[in-house]
């Protein structure tokens, strides 16, 4: 498993250097990244300045990115067709500079409701379209992940529900049957959508893309649960995320597994402060579990300095 820091899943943002580093100082091995906004800084002068602070976090040695987690797409699913068949064409480029960087996964959300078509035409619709997808995806060797949005508040609300809650999420990806098409497992959405730790022990390893823990808050009903309600991982709680990793490691998904939380769970912190907690929630985690949790940079140059200090002189 790659210990993978998303901005996103964690509400943080700044520039694409400033990123980089907070992944780098707090030892993830992968992190996400904007690729779109690396296609339009591509657009706007050369593809190897777009990427020039990826490539370099890309390089050789301790302390570096082992490689990218992966990157979300902004597709509109439930776009006119037009508009969809334009989002659609964006993805060539975008997969390309993907390729290049050797990512290899995407993530995208079904839509929870809509206002187009009753549930089985609409089954069928999308259905079509992630298989579009994927296979754009897939002729640059990236995986798309599937995933889905538990929560029941709406902005705006819409006549028919389609994908909200765990049984639906496994229906519809194994109804898609391609090899590129995989899950997007959000442990928060795991529990407010209905879904068990044995739910997930069905899943072969290799079908999931990529791995988000979160927990519901305590105070947080469920029923009426938001993302707002979402905080760090604990190790226990509505869903073990211990026993979850396990599970995990015994299926052999070998993706990246993300720290999530909402911002309005820490108001008032600095990005550095939250990104600590995450690492703290995702090592424990991990190494409850009995998987290896590699030292932090800082801990090794420490440790480095200590053996220096230590060592005789000549």
């Amino acid at each position: 498993m790659l210990k993978n820091f998303s901005p996103k899943a964690l509400g943080i943002n700044g520039r694409q250097s400033e990123l980089i580093e907070l992944a780098l100082t707090y030892g993830f091995v992968s992190m996400d990244v904007d690729m779109y906004e690396m296609l339009r800084r591509a657009q706007r002068s050369t593809a190897e300045d777009a990427t020039k602070f990826v490539r370099a976090a890309l390089g050789e040695g301790t302390g570096r990115l082992e490689q990218i987690g992966g990157f979300p797409l902004e597709v509109d699913l439930d776009a006119e067709d037009a508009a969809f068949t334009s989002q659609l064409g964006t993805l060539h480029p975008l997969s390309e500079l993907a390729e290049s960087l050797g990512v290899t996964r995407a993530y995208i959300n079904l839509p929870a409701s809509t206002d187009r078509m009753p549930y089985h035409e609409y089954f069928e619709l999308q259905r079509g379209r992630i298989a579009q997808i994927a296979d754009v995806l897939a002729s640059r060797n990236i995986k798309l992940g599937v995933g889905f949005d538990a929560t029941t508040d709406q902005a705006e609300p819409k006549q028919f529900d389609f994908i909200r809650n765990v049984e639906g999420l496994i229906a519809f990806v194994n109804a898609v049957a391609s090899d590129s098409v995989g899950f997007i497992v959000d442990t928060w959405d795991w529990v407010v959508g209905g879904g068990a730790l044995d739910q997930l022990s069905e899943l072969p390893g290799d079908k999931i893309v990529a791995v988000r823990i979160g927990s519901l808050a305590d105070d947080a009903d469920p029923a009426k649960a938001t993302r707002k309600d979402c905080i760090l991982p604990t190790q226990e709680g509505s869903l073990n995320h211990v026993n979850v990793v396990k599970q995990l490691a015994a299926a052999g998904f070998e993706g990246p597994i993300s720290p999530a939380a909402s911002p309005s769970q820490y108001k008032g912190q600095t990005r550095e402060n939250t990104v600590t907690q995450a690492q703290e929630a995702i090592d424990g985690i991990t190494n409850a579990a009995g998987l290896e949790v590699k030292p932090l940079p800082m801990e090794l140059i420490e440790e480095d300095a200590m053996n220096e200090s230590a060592a005789p002189m000549s």
